[in-house]
């Protein structure tokens, strides 16, 4: 039987060389010491043994906190997609082919005010009433929109603005994302044809009842884009008539 203090010799030497091992390790893996538990060991080994095992896979180092992120914020592919238009002309339809064509997220302002507030709109004060309750929507379909760019993925919106001067404000809220606008329009006489078709179709577009005054009301309201509006910026004008 070896004696006692060779046992512990032994011992002292296994250590020691199992020390110098995961030193190695260590220094091999720098970015693997902090944070490793049993699953993370586990999974080092098996990519080792499945590259050794075919050298053409090679073995994948674990991404780097943030690396993702700041990948998809250098690739500029995440868009805004503003689509402005005159009640009627289009920009729903539109706005599907859009989502499909770039995987994007599409958010609407009149599906919005549908699902918070159709079952509390007044018999009288319509326009008063939609008008504030619109501005608090489209302020919080930007928060969401910004967190759908932020995870690199583009939008679509369809939120109304009319006017030049509520455009104006938006430009500000987007400024140094990427943005398209794409301006549909038709014949006032066109627009009222289809308006009337949707609502007594509600087909796949379909959001609310337009009533004939608020349709020749949100007609008047609507300022196309100007030269100066346009300079600067990626717009692309669709007519829906032709």
């Amino acid at each position: 039987m070896p004696a006692p203090w060779r046992r512990c010799a032994r011992a002292s030497s296994f250590r020691r060389t199992q020390n110098r091992r995961d030193a190695q390790r260590m220094t091999t893996h720098p970015k693997r010491q902090r944070g490793d538990d049993g699953a993370g060991i586990e999974a080092e080994a098996f990519e080792h043994r499945r590259a050794k095992e075919n050298p053409r896979i090679g073995v994948r180092e674990p991404a780097r906190q943030g690396e993702k992120a700041r990948h998809v914020a250098s690739s500029g592919t995440a868009r805004v997609h503003l689509l402005l238009g005159p009640v009627g002309a289009g920009k729903s339809t539109f706005a599907l082919e859009l989502a499909r064509e770039h995987a994007a997220v599409r958010l609407t302002l009149d599906e919005w005010m549908t699902a918070l507030f159709q079952p509390d709109r007044p018999q009288t004060g319509v326009i008063e009433w939609y008008v504030e309750r619109a501005g608090r929507c489209v302020d919080q379909i930007w928060s969401v929109a910004e967190g759908i760019l932020d995870a690199g993925v583009s939008v679509i919106l369809e939120i109304g603005l009319l006017q030049r001067h509520q455009r104006e404000t938006f430009y500000g809220r987007v400024s140094g994302r990427e943005l398209t606008i794409h301006v549909l329009d038709a014949a006032r006489e066109v627009r009222r044809a289809r308006v009337e078709q949707r609502n007594r179709m509600q087909g796949a577009t379909f959001s609310m009842v337009v009533p004939p005054a608020v349709f020749e009301l949100a007609s008047d309201l609507w300022e196309p884009p100007d030269s100066l509006e346009c300079e600067g910026r990626e717009v692309r004008v669709l007519r829906t008539d032709r």
